[in-house]
């Protein structure tokens, strides 16, 4: 087999890789919930939803505190750039106010948001 075949026949792979991740990124965009309502919004769309679904944060409910120990998590480990003091507060605020323990949203319904495919029925124990 020479050079040219070979170069071919991996670029080829490469380029069905290249559209095969292109198009799941795509579905999963797609699929993933809006982010309710609430204060400074746009600031967490802008900040949290580059690196993960808006399906992260919905599935959580947490106090302020538990959501600031999160950002300080997601910084030390996952790569999350420093924040201004105003963004931090930005996005703790939308979080409380939507996500928070006493949020008047509470948890949505299966119904209302679906993360998986499957719906177990609840244990009876």
């Amino acid at each position: 087999m020479n050079c040219m075949s070979e170069w071919l026949k991996v670029s080829g792979m490469m380029m069905g890789a290249f559209l095969w991740v292109g198009s799941t990124s795509v579905a999963l965009a797609e699929t993933d919930p809006p982010l309710p309502e609430g204060p400074h919004r746009a600031v967490v769309e802008e900040t949290c939803t580059p690196c993960h679904s808006a399906a992260i944060i919905l599935q959580n409910r947490m106090s302020r505190k538990r959501w600031d120990e999160t950002i300080t998590w997601m910084q030390e480990q996952q790569g999350l750039e420093k924040l201004t003091p105003t963004v931090r507060n930005q996005i703790l605020d939308y979080l409380e106010a939507v996500r928070g323990m006493a949020s008047p949203a509470g948890k949505p319904s299966p119904e209302t948001h679906r993360m998986y495919e499957y719906d177990y029925p609840p244990n009876p124990l």
